[in-house]
């Protein structure tokens, strides 16, 4: 389904909006970005992108599993690799 956001936005971390899509999975950064897994393996970014960490763009692939920290974001392929 689609992200629900609330709470501190400065960085366009928690639209009030949500995030619209079809996902399985969320992370949270804790330097003002999050992303989230689409059904289709596609990966949907926002917030702040500083040092790359959230492309607005998302990320094109075959993901299974995300991750966010402070200054970087994971995706685990379906192949294994990260």
């Amino acid at each position: 389904g689609s992200v629900a956001c609330w709470g501190w936005n400065f960085s366009g971390q928690a639209p009030p909006e949500g995030i619209p899509g079809d996902f399985v999975a969320i992370a949270a950064g804790c330097f003002a970005h999050a992303l989230a897994l689409r059904r289709d393996g596609n990966i949907t970014c926002w917030g702040n992108n500083e040092d790359g960490k959230a492309p607005p763009d998302g990320i094109p692939g075959d993901f299974v599993a995300i991750a966010a920290s402070g200054c970087h974001s994971l995706a685990l392929g379906r192949d294994g690799n990260v």
